[in-house]
């Protein structure tokens, strides 16, 4: 994974220049702005994108690869049926982003809004989400046997047929999670997010 200081040797550039391009390798975007473009099978490699701002943009079928997002806003754009390999999201908003049917390998989501984003139909091999916000977010169909999660918000989040065993969500807010007995099955959590889990079970409590 790319780490922020080898970012020395990438060289600066702008989206509107690069973006008609294939394969779009060893660039700095900062302060950049992007607006309703819709792309596909376009590759971006060792690339670091700082307080950029994406509106209206596709990148379907796309490549992302030893990338790093910081700051950055990437709402409501979609990154359906892409991969997206050993790459960083740190303290971006996410808000209705579409990930839908994309591959996850080695990705590191830390701070970020991913509000309403869709995570469904994922094929997550390496993922860790770190003090994220899922609020009304969908993960649908979806392998996280690999994936952790610290520190995240999982109101209203719709979890279904994406099991959540052996999978430690004990730092979590579970509050309010739409999700089935069978998928929260085997997850690790604390006494305090068992009490607000227990409706799960359809069982009365008595007083």
């Amino acid at each position: 994974m790319m780490k922020k200081s080898d970012i020395s040797y990438l060289e600066h550039s702008q989206l509107s220049h690069d973006i008609d391009s294939d394969l779009i390798q060893y660039k700095h975007f900062q302060n950049d702005c992007l607006l309703e473009h819709s792309l596909s099978h376009i590759e971006f490699k060792d690339c670091y994108f700082e307080e950029c701002q994406f509106q209206d943009i596709s990148f379907e079928n796309s490549y992302f690869i030893h990338v790093i997002f910081e700051n950055c806003d990437l709402s409501n754009i979609k990154l359906n049926s892409s991969l997206l390999r050993n790459i960083q999201f740190i303290n971006c908003k996410l808000l209705g982003t579409d990930f839908s049917e994309s591959i996850f390998d080695n990705v590191h989501i830390k701070d970020c809004i991913c509000r309403f984003a869709n995570f469904s139909f994922m094929k997550n091999k390496k993922v860790y989400f770190q003090t994220c916000d899922f609020t009304n977010a969908s993960i649908i169909e979806t392998n996280l046997n690999k994936t952790r999660f610290s520190d995240c918000c999982f109101s209203q989040c719709e979890i279904l047929h994406s099991s959540l065993y052996n999978i430690d969500l004990s730092s979590c807010d579970l509050r309010n999670i739409i999700i089935s007995p069978q998928d929260i099955s085997g997850a690790i959590i604390d006494e305090y997010q068992a009490s607000s889990l227990i409706h799960l079970l359809k069982v009365k409590i008595k007083e």
